[in-house]
């Protein structure tokens, strides 16, 4: 028996560190510096799309960088710039369709969008800085600013419990959908959500039971406006196309849509740092029954040659969220970003994109366009 506690104590070992270094989620879109750090050995690995996570990760996107996460269950996390998560816990038994899962926001921001954990009535939490959000919905969104917490339910419903064990609740069948927490624990519910989810804030319930609604809450709205300026978040669409996009009927028309639907410019207008532009072409492959940008290209002239960009990316509900996989101009390797939302009961897709050589970058160029199936 004593010859065997050693080969037990082994055995318990590898179980545990098996157990938590199991598959989380995989990576889909990680767009400049995103890191995982092992939270068993420290380890720390640059995150590339089709990259695992696991139980024992945390993540950190740094300036101008965001991560997009598909996780077991088939729940989504997208991970803003300058953010920190800790992956706490993530089990999902693929036969029993059962899980749980535990995550912790310790900087920036975050989407989520549950799966089948939630679904079939397992425990999904998120811990903040103020208290535990319990899940009671889909599509939920948070954002950490200054001790302060914003939240936005999109789609469902969540409860916040405070560490005086007091609970916000906020989406359907609830007053409000948005909420800022302060770092000492006021509570601020509002009917439009912050600008930090790109929104101006029209209404507030100071004291978390006042219904009333009072137009811009000077206080919250001075705070945000020093975030951005901080941190340069500027607004890249008007807010009649992000209330377009963000509204509930939404999320029903990507759900009653099947199959993949290509689009093509419409409509363009591009600027080139070396020249006019001509024989524009893009397009853009959505397949809605997986909830992805599989493929899609841009490609013009000008006078230095050809630009050419694929890219690809996810549908992000309030956005498409796309990065550039490959780009070029005449023989120079190049890079750049896509931005574009659905407009018209997704008819049209508009957005703007910008390309630079990277040996190059002042050699550029960038415009806008409208996409039409």
């Amino acid at each position: 028996m004593k010859h065997l506690l050693p080969v037990i104590t082994t055995l318990l070992c590898v179980s545990f560190y098996t157990q938590a270094n199991d598959p989380a989620g995989k990576t889909i879109l990680a767009r400049g510096s995103v890191l995982a750090v092992d939270g068993s050995n420290e380890q720390q690995r640059q995150l590339q799309r089709r990259d695992t996570v696991f139980g024992v990760d945390r993540i950190t996107t740094g300036e101008k960088s965001k991560a997009q996460f598909s996780m077991l269950d088939g729940g989504l996390i997208a991970l803003k710039e300058n953010s920190v998560l800790n992956i706490a816990n993530y089990e999902f038994n693929d036969n029993t369709q059962q899980g749980s899962a535990s995550i912790e926001l310790l900087k920036g921001g975050l989407r989520s969008i549950s799966g089948v954990i939630k679904k079939n009535g397992g425990s999904y939490s998120v811990k903040t800085p103020v208290g535990s959000i319990g899940i009671r919905g889909t599509h939920f969104e948070v954002q950490l600013v200054k001790g302060d917490v914003f939240l936005a339910v999109w789609d469902g419903a969540i409860d916040l419990t405070l560490e005086n064990n007091n609970v916000v609740s906020l989406g359907d069948n609830e007053a409000f959908s948005f909420a800022q927490i302060t770092a000492t624990g006021e509570v601020f519910k509002t009917t439009r959500a912050a600008r930090v989810f790109d929104q101006n804030i029209v209404a507030i319930d100071p004291k978390g039971d006042n219904e009333e609604e009072t137009e811009q809450a000077s206080i919250t709205e001075v705070e945000v406006n020093a975030f951005e300026a901080d941190t340069g978040v500027m607004d890249i669409y008007s807010e009649q196309q992000f209330q377009t996009v963000s509204s509930a009927s939404l999320v029903d028309q990507i759900a009653q849509r099947q199959g993949v639907f290509n689009y093509e410019a419409s409509s363009f207008n591009v600027n080139s740092s070396v020249g006019a532009v001509t024989d524009f072409a893009m397009t853009m492959a959505v397949d809605f029954d997986n909830g992805t940008v599989p493929d899609g290209e841009i490609s013009f002239n000008d006078a230095g040659g050809n630009w050419y960009a694929a890219y690809s990316g996810l549908i992000n509900l309030s956005e498409l969220d796309l990065a550039v996989t490959f780009a070029s101009h005449g023989n120079n390797k190049a890079e750049g970003d896509v931005d574009a939302i659905f407009l018209n009961d997704l008819d049209n897709i508009t957005g703007n994109f910008n390309l630079n050589e990277i040996n190059n970058p002042d050699v550029n160029a960038s415009g806008s366009f409208k996409l039409e199936p």
